[in-house]
């Protein structure tokens, strides 16, 4: 039997061009989950208009069956629900109203070096979270950070709660996938033209940097500029430099450029914007070599090597986070030693992130500042791939290989799948597990009931005033008078009731079940009286 889980899906808010790793990563993973896992319907978990954004931003064969997120029972028949993200503590509160059993949660971490993101790690500590909820880690080195969180917290949370807080999730590794069939199809046409194009001499060392361009979020370029320039003099070959991708912001473009005059004027250094895939084709196919030698701690994987590797390329990398897992040294590439200051050199720096005088991005560049990526490392690695081309294509094609084998989104899907199936068995014991009343997902008239003088309780009796009808008909057409047209609607329907039969009385204490089943009456109710529809008798 398949454990349909519902994928969550809500629009990426902010400028669409802007893209950045997770945006790519949770689109990509959308698509491809639609077109390689097992037969049968889809559960799309969504506010109304955003699931109709779904059907228009993933057209699909399949059948999707829509699950409401503004309906929390809406979940009960899927065998999960699955979040492009690792926020996993509020969904199981919303949970609990069911029962922790009903069904299992999963998320994905991205980039964890975030406030919000090492939160939602503290966060799931003190939710009803179970073990058969998952936080998907996209790397090992993630997967170490989360445990090493999550254990911290435990710590330091454990002499507040008087008990023995634990983190439940399962915490599986599998890593972002790429289409390699796509990516290994890539022509040398492109690559030849574009070489031809922009002068690039026969025996010219074309290397490829793909991705974000920002030097405080991403990987700073000064490094890289040493080193080929470095790399230019050791070899006596032209080498250019393909930085195909977009800006942080013109003032980061125009920080690049001058540091690239000042540092290595002798290399070639060609703009591309990749996110045309065109252009992305073409640079693919042009580069003789992959380099991307990030040092931020906002970078969690790293899809760009993984599709360099795909389309055939060898990667020259930082031995850094995903990197370590996707980059097979000497086999598939090159990495390349990374070094930062000891355990207690940044406490200033945490610090001022925390109290807010320095925001992310500042903070991540702060950090960043201070990881060195070993630059003679860089050069012999780049030398070897440049003095030996038979060697580099061995590695490309066993980079490719690699790519298939681990990395294609067909490996992904069915991964995701088998640990879905896991933790439904994990749940099976557990499903008839009694839902509970939770603070946030309270009735706001309990909440808040002392706030009123009174409620709607015996002895209770209201009739309609004179021009009641005709009130009511104001009230329609007001655009401030029910913000729940239901109340509008029901309050007539009541109106017309009492002119027939008399006044509405009420004169008995309701259960909590019996006032439930007729909320939109008593609703209604304080509505006309709101209004002056109504008056107590």
């Amino acid at each position: 039997m398949i454990v349909r889980t519902a994928l969550h899906f809500a629009p990426e808010p902010g400028d669409a061009s802007r893209l950045v790793g997770r945006q790519v990563a949770n689109a990509g993973f959308l698509k491809a989950y639609l077109e390689h896992a097992a037969p049968g319907e889809v559960p799309i978990h969504a506010l109304p208009a955003d699931f109709e954004q779904f059907r228009a931003a993933f057209p699909t064969g399949r059948t999707l069956r829509h699950l409401s997120a503004a309906q929390p029972r809406a979940l009960m028949g899927a065998g999960g629900l699955f979040m492009p993200g690792p926020a996993l503590a509020k969904r199981a509160w919303h949970r609990q109203i069911l029962g922790r059993g009903r069904y299992s949660l999963s998320g994905v971490t991205h980039a964890m070096a975030s406030t919000r993101a090492q939160d939602a790690v503290r966060e799931m500590i003190t939710a009803p979270m179970a073990s058969w909820d998952a936080l998907i880690c996209t790397s090992e080195a993630i997967k170490t950070l989360v445990q090493s969180l999550a254990a911290e917290y435990v710590e330091a949370l454990r002499p507040v709660t008087g008990g023995n807080p634990r983190f439940q999730p399962q915490l599986p590794v599998i890593p972002l996938g790429v289409d390699t069939a796509a990516l290994a199809a890539i022509a040398e046409a492109p690559g030849r033209a574009f070489r031809t194009a922009h002068g690039i001499a026969e025996d010219g060392f074309v290397l490829l940097y793909l991705g974000r361009l920002s030097y405080h979020t991403k990987a700073h370029p000064i490094p890289l500029y040493r080193a080929l320039s470095l790399l230019a003099r050791r070899t006596g070959r032209a080498v250019t430099l393909i930085e195909a991708g977009w800006y942080y912001n013109p003032e980061t473009e125009a920080a690049f450029d001058a540091a690239a005059k000042a540092i290595a004027p002798e290399i070639s250094i060609l703009k591309v914007d990749a996110r045309d895939e065109a252009a992305k084709a073409a640079v693919l196919s042009a580069a003789d070599a992959f380099i991307s030698l990030v040092d931020n701690a906002q970078e969690s994987f790293g899809i760009t090597p993984v599709e360099a590797m795909a389309a055939g390329l060898p990667a020259v990398v930082s031995d850094w986070d995903g990197y370590r897992d996707t980059v097979v040294d000497g086999e598939t590439g090159m990495r390349v030693p990374t070094l930062m200051p000891p355990p207690g050199a940044g406490y200033e720096y945490a610090w001022r992130h925390a109290s807010g005088e320095h925001d992310y991005d500042v903070h991540m560049g702060l950090v960043a500042q201070h990881v060195a990526v070993d630059i003679p490392k860089t050069v012999e690695a780049l030398a070897a791939l440049a003095g030996a081309p038979a060697k580099a294509r061995e590695m490309g094609e066993a980079a490719a290989k690699r790519a298939r084998e681990i990395y294609d989104w067909r490996v992904i899907v069915k991964a995701y799948d088998a640990l879905w199936q896991e933790l439904a068995e994990r749940r099976a014991f557990h499903s008839e597990e009694e839902g509970r009343e939770v603070p946030q997902m309270a009735d706001p008239f309990a909440v808040f009931a002392g706030f009123a003088s009174e409620t709607i309780r015996p002895p209770f009796s209201v009739r309609p005033v004179e021009d009641a009808e005709k009130l009511l008909d104001l009230l329609a057409v007001s655009p401030i008078a029910a913000m729940d047209r239901r109340s509008l609607d029901d309050g007539r329907a009541l109106v017309a009731a009492m002119r027939q039969q008399g006044p509405m009385v009420m004169e008995q204490e309701l259960s909590q079940a019996q006032i439930a089943e007729a909320a939109r009456t008593f609703r209604a109710l304080a509505w006309l009286l709101k209004m002056g529809v109504v008056e107590k008798v």
